[in-house]
């Protein structure tokens, strides 16, 4: 028996996450104890003596991987629909730890979410993040609709630069 469409792509989308912390230097690793809408957080290494240990900041992230995203009409922009309850404990600006809704967007086809060469490995298409902290609630339903501009990919640079503005006592 295989994995479901939905733990797949979960996965993928932790892989990708994973491989662009260790790019910039950071720890990346599943949110500890239950998953209560952070999925994985990205700290800081100190040495100390001849060990790496995590040190502030930290970075706490809510990962969604999918393909049923559009792009806007002037290509600028990601729209997603994000659940109302992840979109309303994204928004809370009372919690110390920033976090980011990382988006990583797949082709519809399974069949090209993993390419595997002997040159190579390639993950299709990418991901996005977006802090949505300080967003005014969401009174739907179910849904809310979120733009993602389509320059806020989630990279081995993007993180350098929200970590530094963490670092710094900002928010992403």
């Amino acid at each position: 028996m295989s994995l479901t469409r939905e733990h797949t792509q979960e996965s993928l989308s932790f892989a990708y996450i994973s491989a662009v912390a260790a790019k910039a230097g950071y720890n990346c690793g599943p949110f500890p104890g239950y998953d209560y809408g952070i999925d994985l957080q990205i700290s800081c290494l100190e040495q100390i003596g001849r060990k790496k240990v995590p040190r502030g900041p930290i970075l706490w992230i809510q990962v969604k991987a999918s393909y049923n995203f559009t792009i806007s009409a002037d290509d600028n922009h990601i729209i997603y629909d994000l659940k109302v309850d992840t979109y309303n404990m994204l928004i809370r600006e009372d919690q110390d730890t920033p976090a980011i809704l990382v988006l990583y967007c797949m082709p519809s086809d399974e069949d090209k979410w993993l390419s595997i060469y002997e040159n190579c490995t390639a993950l299709r298409h990418c991901g996005y993040w977006l802090s949505l902290r300080g967003m005014p609630d969401s009174t739907n339903e179910a849904t809310q609709r979120i733009l993602i501009p389509k320059k806020q990919r989630f990279t081995d640079s993007s993180l350098q630069s929200i970590m530094t503005r963490i670092e710094g006592g900002g928010y992403p």
